[in-house]
């Protein structure tokens, strides 16, 4: 469905919901649970992440990327080329997602150098935006834009991020490591409303 002429407030709720998502995004649970395959996780749902997830939704809706894991990981390689400000939880999540589209390294070269060219949300006034149409929203981030393949410039600093990604993106699964057991134990995996696969949240 397009909803590029709807304003972003009812686009999000559209949008949340057509994916499967609680309207809340799961801001109100206290455990946030991806799946690894047929295995879920469960880590906690932390302040910083609380944060960070309703500037992540938005950007899935903007970037126009979808919630599969090639989609997660291109919304990630956007995100981590225009810069998550001081949303620390999208730096350590987003490297986390890049690992899931690595065998499609053209996709989020090109998803990076968009991030380069475009702005995300994260850094703005969020609730002055919400009125405003998505097709609005997206012609002042920049996404109506085309843009080129990339220069030598964007590569080096796509490989280095690639490179420091590998090392902090493994952050999120020491954690699981620690944590899922603990989910488990509650019973918590039993409340699925906050239950994605892989790529749907980071």
């Amino acid at each position: 469905m397009d909803h590029d002429a709807v304003p972003l407030r009812e686009a999000l709720r559209l949008h949340l919901a057509e994916n499967g998502f609680p309207p809340d995004g799961g801001l109100s649970e206290k455990w946030a649970v991806v799946r690894a395959g047929p295995i879920p996780i469960g880590i906690p749902n932390i302040a910083a992440r609380r944060r960070a997830t309703p500037i992540h939704d938005l950007n899935h809706l903007v970037s126009g990327y979808g919630h599969d894991a090639l989609g997660e990981a291109e919304n990630a390689a956007w995100e981590l080329g225009g810069g998550c400000r001081d949303y620390a939880a999208a730096w350590v999540l987003n490297c986390s997602a890049l690992g899931l589209g690595l065998g499609s390294t053209k996709r989020l070269f090109a998803a990076y150098v968009r991030g380069r060219r475009s702005r995300n949300l994260y850094g703005f006034d969020i609730e002055t935006m919400m009125d405003l149409p998505l097709s609005t929203v997206r012609s002042q981030l920049g996404l109506d834009d085309s843009h080129d393949k990339g220069t030598l410039a964007d590569l080096v600093l796509f490989i280095a991020t690639i490179s420091l990604a590998a090392a902090v993106g493994v952050i999120p699964f020491i954690v699981s490591v620690v944590t899922s057991p603990i989910w488990l134990a509650r019973g918590a995996h039993r409340q699925r409303r906050n239950e994605v696969s892989i790529g749907k949240h980071s």
